[in-house]
């Protein structure tokens, strides 16, 4: 069936700069998955309109109808390209039309929550990896030893010239790479964590969401005998960093069950509760969005939820003070 369609996509229509083609509100949208299932052209509504763009030498293209439906191939593509985000899109379906992971997406482009707008600009890597600065004296062989990777790997996704020297500040695609855990954490005077830069103030976007969808339901807010919010089972049930920091507790404590405690350094921390699964012991630093636990109903608890609280000098702030809206 995609071979079908590339044959009669061969009119080219010039684009604009960025590759998602130009805008149009009646545009529909397909997956790979969506488009293997279909049996004849005719359920795509294939047009006179329709573009195509190659993404790599081995014929691998992106289809765009102009009226009708948005495909996208994905396979072997090694560079990585911008995509303009289009009406009805999310983190969610973005990452699986493109087969990578949402946390892929957001740490490629630094985003601070799940929530996208139209007309916003992403860069698509080619898989899972991590964007890293070159620092003074890196070399292939060390980033490939640091991040347990193949140097070839970062050769062929970054069209490297495997003998020519990298430089400090390049930015390179890991691919395969997971979040590291700091070699050492530093501690001063009072037992705080050092996290540089963090300071966070009411709104500032220091803090995000530590569950998984892009709208946020809650099933008890702060209140004077309750100083957390509770975000049920419909936020997903992975658990992630709110901050950057250092997982101080991980334990089971009281009506809290089973619990892990984020210390973020200058006094500050988050507690995530009830939880039925740790994906980190204590002593771990972990990233922003990382994933530390698994969303569960332990303790003192009415049903799968996450307890969640910001804490500064051991004062339980309002956490919709400090989240994206």
């Amino acid at each position: 069936m995609l071979a079908m369609i590339v044959v009669i996509s061969n009119l080219q229509i010039p684009l604009p700069a960025a590759i998602g083609g130009p805008s149009n509100d009646n545009v529909h949208y397909k997956t790979i998955a969506q488009l293997a299932s279909t049996d004849t052209l005719q359920e795509l509504d294939v047009n006179q309109q329709e573009y195509t763009i190659p993404l790599s030498d081995d014929s691998e293209y992106l289809f765009k109808t102009v009226q009708t439906e948005t495909i996208i191939s994905r396979n072997n593509r090694k560079e990585t390209i911008k995509y303009i985000v289009r009406q009805g899109e999310s983190l969610n379906s973005l990452a699986t039309d493109f087969g990578i992971t949402t946390m892929t997406l957001k740490y490629a482009n630094s985003l601070s929550s799940n929530t996208l707008r139209v007309g916003q600009e992403l860069r698509i890597p080619p898989v899972d990896g991590l964007f890293v600065k070159v620092k003074k004296n890196d070399t292939l062989s060390a980033l490939a030893n640091r991040y347990k990777v193949k140097t070839e790997d970062i050769v062929n996704y970054n069209n490297l010239d495997k003998d020519a020297p990298i430089f400090s500040g390049q930015e390179l695609l890991i691919p395969g790479a997971i979040v590291p855990k700091a070699v050492e954490v530093e501690y001063n005077r009072s037992g705080n964590i050092s996290v540089p830069n963090f300071s966070p103030t009411s709104y500032s976007s220091k803090f995000i969401w530590p569950t998984e969808t892009a709208a946020h339901y809650l099933s008890q807010g702060y209140k004077r005998y309750h100083k957390a919010i509770d975000l049920p089972r419909t936020n997903g049930w992975g658990i992630y960093a709110s901050a950057p920091g250092v997982v101080q507790t991980f334990t089971t404590r009281a009506g809290y069950g089973n619990l892990i405690v984020l210390n973020h350094g200058n006094g500050w921390s988050t507690y995530y509760g009830h939880l039925s699964q740790f994906k980190v012991k204590a002593g771990d630093y972990v990233q922003q969005g990382q994933l530390i636990g698994i969303m569960g109903s332990t303790g003192k608890s009415t049903g799968p939820h996450l307890h969640f609280e910001i804490r500064q000098n051991g004062a339980a702030l309002n956490p919709l003070d400090y989240l994206p809206r």
